[in-house]
């Protein structure tokens, strides 16, 4: 049975099989059984010392002091230039605002669309909103809960994903956060999502990409994989409760997949319920874990030992939940809204390719929205999807990267994409092998020769 871990406040979180499009998860789980990784993580095979001392060792304190300074310098330039936080309109221009700075492409003010729409023509047409500098929302758009407000303020959908522009208010001042390797700051949402077009509520943990504006007021966007949103799979959860009630081991493999769930369709338009119910912040300068051991003493023990240690360490200190004040900040919420989503399919391109090699693996369709492209993988037989792993290059052979969600899905920001060179790879092969070499000159060449399927796909 498939191990779930628990939030701060004991709910259960999902686990990968259901938090992620199910066609990946049976390849991420059946390669890496009884480990767990986040949602687009690319799983890498370690050793037992090297996992031994990763999983708790290897916390996230390199770079912490000079994450810190950065912060400072930046709320500093932010306290200097207050023109950022009060002359700008932020409601309805955050994509705007944040040009540039988004991993999975440009120029998305052209597409989205703001979500108080009566308070955006107010703006433009000289009105006003009620409050502070034009940067409020109507009551439907904007939450206060414990003195932290939530507006929301843009939305664009592909079909394939949901972009939100939000905005955090938080009457005490944010805690110092540790910037990501994009130099933003690490913050998350979790949330409860209902879709009028899936009747089975989904938990998810959202990272947004996004900046502070001054210490009291945060503005981001979250971005949603609608990928991992469409299949209904209460019947999974049913069957596995069932399982867990009565001691019995519950196996997901394809068949099981097949069996209790269901892709439903993601219509033109459709309704979203958002409940944020935590906002969690990395601290820039988190605690150090210890177990009071040396790590010569730890890496003297056996196994059992270093479990029983660590998790006693663990289970003292708090470290093993999520939030925990150890390395995070966090705000309670809920802030709960009804986004009314029209989804764009106008500018969606899928090429057909429906081919397989000998072994029964191969591509079915390619699909390419303005700021991404997902590869669909067809196998005869679905067992074989954890045998694969999809590598998608632009027109130059440039590889493109994973940037969140689902491994079959890149970003076309900085890319070439009036062709693209789509392969699977031997799963093994391209961890151990194959992977080490992805920025180097030849890649292309190497995987025209190492790749178990190869196509090459065209678009406007």
């Amino acid at each position: 049975m498939l191990e779930q871990g628990k939030w701060k406040d004991g709910a259960p979180v999902p686990s990968k099989e259901f938090h992620d499009r199910f066609e990946e998860s049976l390849k991420l789980i059946e390669k890496k059984a009884g480990e767990k990784a986040p949602a687009g993580a690319e799983i890498i095979r370690m050793n037992r010392k090297t996992k031994r001392r990763g999983r708790h060792l290897k916390k996230a304190v390199v770079g912490c002091t000079a994450a810190a300074a950065a912060m400072a310098v930046f709320i500093g330039a932010c306290y200097q230039n207050p023109v950022w936080a009060s002359n700008l309109p932020l409601i309805g221009h955050i994509f705007e605002r944040m040009e540039g700075q988004l991993s999975f492409g440009e120029d998305y003010k052209d597409y989205a669309e703001p979500l108080d729409k009566e308070a955006a023509q107010n703006r433009e047409g000289g009105g006003q909103d009620s409050g502070d500098e034009g940067n409020t929302g109507a009551g439907a758009f904007r939450q206060t809960v414990g003195g932290t407000t939530v507006t929301m303020s843009e939305s664009y959908c592909s079909g394939s994903a949901l972009y939100l522009s939000l905005i955090i208010e938080s009457e005490e001042p944010f805690q110092d956060t540790r910037l990501d390797g994009n130099g933003q700051p690490s913050i998350s949402v979790k949330t409860k999502e209902n879709y009028s077009f899936n009747p089975q509520e989904q938990n998810d943990l959202v990272y947004l990409e996004g900046e502070f504006l001054d210490k009291n007021t945060y503005t981001g966007v979250m971005r949603i994989d609608l990928n991992m949103k469409n299949t209904d799979d209460s019947g999974l959860q049913a069957k596995q409760a069932e399982a867990e009630a009565n001691g019995e081991e519950f196996i997901v493999d394809a068949e099981v997949l097949d069996q209790y769930s269901t892709k439903v369709e993601i219509p033109e338009q459709f309704t979203l319920n958002l409940d944020i119910s935590q906002i969690i912040g990395d601290l820039a300068d988190p605690d150090i874990f210890s177990t009071g051991y040396t790590e010569e003493e730890l890496e003297a023990m056996s196994d059992e030992e270093w479990n029983r240690v660590m998790t006693e360490a663990e289970d003292e200190g708090g470290w093993d939940s999520f939030p925990n004040s150890h390395e995070n900040w966090w705000m309670d919420g809920s802030w709960q809204f009804e986004l009314d989503i029209n989804a764009d399919y106008s500018r969606t391109q899928t090429a057909e390719v429906n081919e397989m090699n000998e072994d029964g693996a191969g591509i079915a369709s390619v699909v390419k929205t303005p700021f991404e492209i997902t590869v669909n993988e067809s196998y005869d037989d679905k067992t074989k999807r954890a045998d694969y792993f999809p590598v998608i290059l632009d027109a130059q052979g440039k590889v493109m990267d994973v940037t969140g969600g689902s491994v079959n899905t890149v970003s076309v920001k900085n890319h070439d994409t009036s062709t693209v060179y789509v392969y699977l790879c031997d799963y093994d092969e391209y961890m151990d092998e194959l992977k080490g070499s992805r920025n180097e000159d030849g890649f292309k060449a190497l995987m025209d020769e190492r790749a178990k399927f190869a196509a090459e796909v065209h678009f406007d």
